[in-house]
């Protein structure tokens, strides 16, 4: 499942085209979702090897590939599809689609309305034929209309060419001086390859030639290297990774612009916050443009200055914004207050519209326009509505890579979409593209209705793709026995599964992706598309009347809607509890969580608890590729945990300590039977399926669990079920309880070694802890790939400015802390006698040893074995 999952999230539009439909965040990996699906819908008959196997050749065979299969399914008879599956937090749909595909009635709720319009329309059904033909009809108009705005001169011939995208440059007066600033965080525009030339920009203002094209080299000259420029003098390179423009000699670093980390430097030296500026100012960013990409006569991408012609076409389709604006399609709300809008409000933007050029918000309008108007025409064979509304779909979703908070990849040439990362991120230099162009990048609208024609292929015709492993070919396998077909959508809700519409124990399976307590605000992110949405549906769709996404019964932690750890806790509650209560009392509950807070953990355990589930297993899965910006930038677990919940609970007391003695029997057992399943199991995922088995137990006696005559509460019995998990793992520390939880993973995490980041967050997990909490005290260092702990001589300025800022009072020291301060004035000679006499304990002692052992340097211990009459 881990390497299915793997490759759907590094080309989802290749192995699952449905899931590029439209942009939703945080999607699960389909393959997951239809795993999942298989594992709960067949028999007792059907093992693993069943639903998916690896032959001798290197290809595949299983129910995963065909769930009709004759072989292993005769007749159908291993699996039960006639059952409902509720997903009370429907999202993107992936867990609606995938088990619509093997034939069961499914059930969504989701508060959302842009999420519940990409579940509708993912699941719609519509004739190709005609929706292609009226694609091509609506773009065709819209180039014969405003097409010219997207054309410019090829300076070499003269000749007219079709602009795929235009560079611009915010421009900001310096605060100190009032020199106007054109903000470049460098001046490179395309990296060089094989297949096309580097591309920088000059500096020199005066410069009459400012694009440089690279060509053969990948990186900067030389110090020493002689350039000839135009007017036939030699300019020296004077330091290495230096240019020098060809045209005027201005000699420049390339990396280095005007612009970095949020503050721009002007040419007298002053610099300044751009936030800060334009709050002075009370403007938001004023743009200008400064080149463009467009296709030369012979096919070729290059590009050149933006000059005055192009700025007539800029002049030109204002005014023709301005005489038509009142008929077209375009939003007008306001942008609210939220934790990520507030991004957008700081830099003064006010309107969703500005996010936009007049020239963006020209197409935009009129193509939405005539897509909403094709609902007034009539076809033979389809709703018009129906084809509208899949125009107005991928019109939408092109909405991903158009506006002001796009900007350019050096690396691919090409442009990057709006949600990089779970957030508005306003940008300094955004590139503008051309939906209309002829050539089908990324960034054009036929790029964008490819996904969609190519997502709804995939719903008539499904497949899988799986890597032979023998000969490295990715063999395809069409699934003619299924489809993905509204015929089997009993209902999608657009409200709050708070309160649900179905009868007590009226669904068989539920399985679902609950929020990430504050980890993506998806309503905020989600008026993006929304706004420009409700233009074209608020008329025919309820879900589109309210100006913007309903967030009150959002279900997340969000600081700007006052929304804490309570409210999050008590509202999941309310969910789940509402699925235990529709759920039949033989039905499962399956659902995968992805955070790297061991808060959110705890308090989406103790909502499930709550709401009187009993969980009976967890295991990891793999959810998204290292490379991806929300995990490899950002230090995030790549990894989901599949949480198994049922309704068996027994009426019984069972105190806290009898709890831990059985459990760490049960333990043993369980962790032998694990490594003899899965010969190559990290200890950090053995710990992971270990801490699911021990909220079996707690959630099966909860809320009968005691601890001297007290009911033990969820953080309680976690710390407990961490204690026991560290036992039975190879490798513990077996440490005084007393030590503190930071010290203790130190410690376990020395005697490991270094481990990438995820087995180490994995092991923390099962502490309550996180990377972070070990990066926040200078414990653990290094890349992704390579987490190590610290040495002691690696943090002991760290312990000096603890113990100057708190004395010797060691409230605020950890254990380590303490043990390494005295190794290190040991190891120097200087007086430890003051510290040991108020520090010196028999735990301190064991942890001097542990640490002892684990690094082979006996003088931990010496430490602790001075007496204090040494000095």
């Amino acid at each position: 499942m881990d390497q299915l999952a793997e490759k759907e999230t590094y080309r989802r539009d290749v192995y699952r085209p449905i899931y590029s439909l439209h942009k939703w965040w945080a999607r699960r990996p389909g393959s997951t979702f239809r795993c999942l699906g298989l594992a709960a819908l067949t028999d007792g008959d059907i093992t693993k090897d069943d639903i998916l196997t690896e032959r001798n050749s290197g290809s595949h065979d299983g129910l995963y590939i065909d769930s009709y299969s004759e072989k292993i399914n005769p007749n159908d008879e291993h699996i039960d599809r006639d059952v409902t599956v509720l997903d009370p937090f429907a999202g993107g749909g992936t867990t609606l689609v995938e088990l619509n595909r093997l034939g069961v009635d499914v059930v969504g709720y989701e508060l959302s309305p842009v999420a519940w319009w990409t579940e509708k329309k993912s699941m719609d059904d519509v004739n190709l034929d005609v929706l292609e033909r009226e694609f091509n009809r609506i773009l065709e108009e819209t180039r014969d209309e405003i097409g010219e705005y997207y054309k410019t001169t090829d300076p070499q011939t003269g000749q007219e060419c079709e602009v795929l995208y235009y560079f611009q440059s915010q421009r900001i007066p310096c605060l100190t001086c009032e020199e106007e600033v054109q903000l470049f965080p460098r001046y490179q525009l395309a990296k060089t390859k094989k297949t096309r030339p580097g591309v920088l920009y000059c500096p020199n203002q005066s410069c009459d030639d400012r694009i440089i094209e690279i060509s053969g080299r990948e990186k900067g000259l030389d110090a020493g290297t002689e350039v000839n420029i135009s007017d036939g003098e030699t300019i020296t390179v004077s330091e290495d990774g230096n240019e020098i423009c060809p045209d005027c000699g201005h000699e420049f670093d390339p990396n280095d612009g005007t612009y970095g980390y949020g503050k721009y430097t002007c040419s007298n030296g002053h610099k300044h916050d751009v936030k800060e500026t334009l709050k002075r100012l009370d403007e938001r960013p004023n743009f200008k443009h400064f080149a463009l990409q467009y296709i030369d006569p012979r096919g070729n991408k290059r590009v050149k200055e933006f000059d005055q012609e192009d700025a007539k076409n800029v002049k030109r389709a204002k005014k023709h914004l301005d005489e038509i604006r009142d008929g077209l399609l375009i939003p007008e709300q306001e942008i609210p207050n939220g934790d990520k809008t507030d991004a957008l409000l700081n830099y003064n933007y006010k309107h969703f519209s500005e996010l936009f050029t007049d020239r963006h918000l020209l197409t935009f309008g009129l193509l939405l326009k005539k897509a909403r108007d094709t609902g007034t025409r009539e076809f033979d064979e389809a709703e018009s509505q129906n084809i509208a509304e899949f125009l107005i779909t991928s019109i939408s979703n092109n909405l991903m890579r158009a506006g002001n908070l796009c900007v350019w990849d050096v690396y691919t040439a090409k442009s990057d979409q709006v949600f990089k990362r779970h957030a508005y991120i306003p940008r300094v230099q955004p590139v503008e593209s051309n939906p209309l162009n002829h050539d089908e990048n990324v960034a054009s609208l036929n790029n964008a209705f490819r996904k969609v024609y190519r997502g709804k292929e995939f719903c008539k015709r499904p497949f899988e793709k799986i890597k032979n492993q023998k000969n490295g070919d990715v063999e395809q396998f069409y699934v003619d026995s299924e489809t993905i077909s509204e015929e089997r959508v009993k209902s999608l809700n657009c409200k709050t599964s708070e309160r649900m519409d179905e009868d007590d124990e009226s669904v068989d399976l539920i399985i679902t992706d609950p929020p990430y307590y504050d980890n993506v605000q998806y309503s905020e992110l989600s008026d993006y598309f929304y706004v420009w949405l409700r233009e074209c549906l608020h008329d025919e769709y309820e879900e589109f009347k309210p100006e913007l996404v309903p967030k009150a019964r959002e279900i997340v932690a969000n600081n700007s809607a006052n929304k804490d750890e309570e409210f999050f806790v008590e509202s999941l509650a309310n969910v789940f509890s509402e699925c235990n209560r529709v759920l039949k009392s033989d039905g499962e509950l399956v659902f995968t969580y992805h955070h790297n807070e061991n808060e959110a953990w705890s308090v989406i355990l103790e909502a499930l608890i709550r709401s009187g589930f009993t969980i009976t297993g967890a295991y990891p899965v793999q959810s998204e590729m290292p490379n991806n910006p929300h995990i490899s930038e950002l230090d995030n677990a790549e990894y989901d945990i599949l949480v198994y919940a049922n309704k068996e609970r027994v009426d019984e007391e069972i105190t806290l300590t009898e709890l831990r003695k059985n459990l760490f029997f049960e333990l043993q057992d369980l962790a032998a039977e694990e490594r003899d399943r899965h010969d190559d199991l990290s200890k950090a995922d053995l710990g992971v399926i270990l801490r699911g088995k021990c909220m079996y137990y707690y959630s099966k006696y909860y809320p009968n669990v005691y601890s001297e005559g007290e009911e033990v509460g969820i953080e309680e019995a976690l710390d407990t079920v961490d204690s026991v998990i560290e036992q039975v793992l190879e490798g513990s520390v077996n440490l005084p309880s007393s030590i503190d939880p930071l010290t203790q993973a130190y410690a376990a995490f020395c005697q490991r070694g270094w481990e990438e980041f995820d087995d180490l967050n994995k092991h923390l997990l099962a502490k309550n802890l996180n990377v972070g909490d070990l990066e926040d005290e200078k414990l653990v260092k290094g890349p992704r790939e390579k987490k190590e702990p610290v040495t002691t001589d690696e943090r002991i300025t760290y312990i000096e400015g603890k113990l100057n800022k708190n004395g010797r009072d060691g409230d605020a020291l950890l254990d380590i802390d303490k043990v390494q301060y005295l190794y290190h004035l040991y190891k120097s000679d200087q007086n430890t006698a003051e510290y040991l006499k108020e520090w010196k304990t028999d735990d301190l002692e064991d942890l001097s040893d542990f640490m002892a052992d684990v690094t082979g340097d006996d003088r931990y211990e010496n430490v602790m074995e001075m007496g204090l009459s040494q000095f």
